[in-house]
């Protein structure tokens, strides 16, 4: 959700402390921060909705890869409901965003497009801590959230959480953060600034109007997301449980250097309820640890297996259990550095007792354990 970037249209209240091509600039660089964040969701289509010009504006300029949006007149309130409608349906849901919150943490909005898509939350929403929100989303139409709330004051996050409970929809609420609307905000987010080169842009303005020691974004900082080139890899050793190879890559920033890589492939994990407040766990010695660990049961998938067959097949192995109902979770890489292992993660339900051989080299015993 957009304004264009005009001076003396956009940012007014900043109006003590900058001038209007000042806020105007700023709020440019704002913009291009959010267009930048979103553009590295996964698997979200972007769209950037413009609040109506006056004629003779210059057209809006819209990011290579974002679909444009026409907010109609009306107002803010408008323009939410006619952005919602353009993309919401049934199987499709939408998340708004504002446009001046540059600091906002990217994980809060990819916790926003995780709880849309799973099947227990109609509405998300992210409190602003001047009693608005700076992000809003649907995963099945609901024109009605938008109709009369008085948008612009400290009343419109309790309407909105008001008026979704009369509406009978499931929210989600994120943590609450904070948009840039007057000249103290100025000094908090210089601050901020200090410390993290996040957001690109914002931070070049502030630099560039010698707001202090504001971290280089340049050079490395912007190639956070950039992926490495492998140009060539070397089998050092290998076991039927893991490979140990030996990388030559070259990073975002053309430095040719070594990576040593542990490759064990995938695996399971699987936490058995015995009822809503007791999960069972598994006791074991852990070599590498020298010590006896709390655990679930986990294990490799065998080849051939889907992630849900290994499930199975370790509760049975390590816990003597089989579920009647296995969850997915969801998936996950265990290391951000050398250990190469994608982990598949279940709930598991309805359990009853087994008989199953277990690994030789596997002493366990089992323990329910208040969840």
């Amino acid at each position: 959700m957009a304004k264009r970037p005009i001076a003396g249209r956009v940012k007014t209240r900043l109006g003590g402390a900058l001038t209007g091509a000042e806020a105007a600039a700023l709020y440019r660089a704002m913009l291009a921060d959010r267009c930048a964040q979103v553009r590295v969701l996964d698997g979200v289509a972007p769209a950037i909705a413009f609040a109506p010009g006056e004629p003779g504006d210059p057209p809006p300029e819209v990011p290579a890869g974002f679909v444009l949006v026409d907010q109609p007149d009306g107002g803010l309130g408008a323009g939410l409901a006619a952005a919602a409608a353009q993309f919401v349906d049934a199987a499709t849901p939408v998340l708004l965003v504002d446009s001046d919150s540059p600091t906002l943490p990217l994980a809060y909005l990819q916790r926003a497009v995780e709880r849309l898509r799973s099947d227990d939350c109609d509405v998300v929403i992210g409190p602003a801590d001047d009693g608005g929100y700076y992000l809003i989303g649907l995963s099945r139409p609901a024109p009605a959230l938008f109709d009369d709330i008085p948008l612009s004051t400290a009343e419109v996050f309790g309407e909105t959480l008001a008026r979704a409970a009369q509406l009978q929809l499931r929210v989600h609420q994120l943590p609450a953060w904070w948009d840039v609307d007057e000249p103290a905000d100025l000094h908090r987010i210089e601050q901020q600034l200090f410390d993290v080169w996040w957001p690109t842009r914002t931070a070049d303005w502030f630099r560039a109007r010698g707001a202090g020691p504001v971290p280089d974004s340049a050079g490395s900082a912007a190639l956070w997301h950039e992926p490495w080139q492998r140009l060539s890899s070397r089998l050092v050793y290998q076991t039927p449980w893991l490979a140990l190879r030996e990388d030559r890559v070259r990073t975002p920033a053309g430095q040719d250097t070594s990576y040593s890589v542990i490759a064990t492939g995938e695996c399971v994990g699987v936490l058995p309820f015995v009822d809503d407040s007791t999960v069972l766990l598994i006791r074991q010695y852990r070599y590498v640890a020298q010590q006896v660990t709390w655990e679930m049961p986990t294990g490799g998938i065998h080849p051939g297996e889907t992630a849900e067959q290994a499930a199975r097949r370790e509760l049975g192995e390590e816990a003597r259990v089989s579920a009647e109902q296995l969850v997915e979770l969801g998936s996950y890489h265990t290391s951000k550095s050398v250990m190469d292992e994608t982990a598949h993660l279940f709930i598991g339900r309805g359990l009853t007792p087994v008989r199953a051989t277990a690994d030789d080299t596997e002493f366990i015993r089992t323990e329910q354990v208040p969840f």
